[in-house]
């Protein structure tokens, strides 16, 4: 019954979207190819979750404990409300047999909103304080690179495990930022926030904002994982 549910999703999947989402058509047998566009056509689902598949929606996420500590200040996100994935855009995905990787690059849009508690030192000054916040960008690029480990399930099929990832991300659009009182901004290449003297405003940037995306691509890449063990290979690449 699991295998004949999988079978259906999987072709309504394609049905719906495929000649639309995907950029490209595959000859037959170009099992690469297929994989790649049967998974750009199910990625676009993944923002609402596919229930039928057991695959958790990823809006809205929600994050606790967000804490960047840059020493001489803490900036602290008890409860973080992060939304926008049903809008992101697969951007490109690229698979290596030979490596056993693949990578996915996606566009999004997203919105965080919350409390923050900001400790330390500003202009000298020893600051505490705290209130509500919203960060958000109309579009944030993100490439996941996750290894591949081939396994077979208790139903003959092989599926995919993606066992470990590394990540890349950078702005598209402008990063806007609002503290209240505190702080209200934007980040972007031609008005960094940070040392715009000697022009290193995004690595400044990324490294604030590394436990916020790290939680968000970890949560995105759980649900990865998840689709793949419950979608044959053997589908997917035909």
């Amino acid at each position: 019954m699991i295998t004949i549910s999988l079978l259906l999703v999987a072709s309504c999947l394609v049905s719906e979207g495929y000649t639309s989402i995907a950029p490209f058509s595959c000859v037959p047998g170009d099992s690469e190819c297929f994989i790649k566009a049967n998974t750009r056509v199910a990625l676009s689902y993944l923002g609402d979750g596919i229930p039928e598949l057991g695959v958790d929606s990823l809006e809205p996420m929600y994050l606790r404990n967000i804490t960047m500590d840059q020493g001489y200040f803490k900036l602290v996100f008890p409860n973080m409300k992060l939304v926008g994935a049903k809008n992101c855009k697969i951007d490109d995905i690229q698979l290596s047999f030979a490596q056993s990787t693949i990578s996915v690059t996606y566009d999004c849009p997203f919105e965080s909103t919350g409390k923050y508690k900001f400790s330390g030192k500003m202009f000298f000054f020893d600051v505490n304080h705290s209130g509500d916040y919203v960060v958000k960008s109309d579009c944030f690029r993100t490439t996941i690179v996750s290894k591949i480990d081939t396994i077979y399930g208790s139903d003959g099929n092989r599926y995919w495990n993606l066992v470990a990832s590394n990540y890349f991300f950078e702005p598209v659009e402008p990063l806007h930022i609002d503290l209240g009182k505190f702080y209200v901004g934007e980040i972007t290449k031609e008005s960094p926030f940070f040392t715009v003297a000697s022009n290193r405003w995004w690595p400044m940037v990324a490294k604030m904002s590394e436990p916020t995306l790290t939680a968000a691509v970890e949560r995105f890449h759980s649900v990865l994982k998840s689709f793949f063990l419950r979608m044959p290979l053997e589908e997917l690449s035909k």
